[in-house]
């Protein structure tokens, strides 16, 4: 079973190669990958100022390498570290839980014809679309109908 990541994300067509998966497996090691990476990347922007491996590696007990691998993706990161981090540094992840919208195209293809069927505008009495465009209208128009 070959996952794509086209079905949950919306990918350029010239690096769908990329984002291709050769099994369910890999597709969720990506995706654990995924959250790890938006859980650091929270971490570092709750900082009030750039924080070195090094430093972060001290105040959790563990070596730079262990970190600089976390950071880099070749490791993931496990709870336990995590409670380290916020320990360390006096804070607390939320976490939130929300539904996938998997019907977003639809609901998007749906917006759009609904939109096609509304006027943009409503004419003024007397107007009509033609006068718009400076199109020359041949038939007498009530302004009750458009001749198409």
């Amino acid at each position: 079973m070959n996952m794509k990541l086209t079905e949950k994300y919306k990918v350029n067509p010239e690096f769908e190669d990329l984002f291709s998966f050769k099994s369910e497996k890999e597709e969720l090691e990506h995706e654990a990958k995924m959250i790890m990476f938006r859980i650091l990347s929270s971490f570092e922007k709750m900082t009030d100022r750039p924080i070195q491996k090094k430093e972060i590696a001290e105040a959790i007990s563990t070596s730079p390498s262990y970190v600089t691998q976390l950071f880099n993706g070749d490791k993931l990161i496990n709870l336990t570290t995590l409670a380290k981090l916020q320990k360390a540094f006096d804070f607390s992840f939320q976490i939130e839980a929300k539904k996938n919208n998997n019907k977003l195209k639809e609901k998007a293809e749906k917006a759009v014809k609904l939109v096609k069927l509304k006027p943009r505008f409503d004419f003024p009495r007397g107007m009509n679309s033609y006068a718009i465009f400076d199109l020359p209208v041949n038939e007498p128009n009530d302004g009750n109908t458009l001749a198409i």
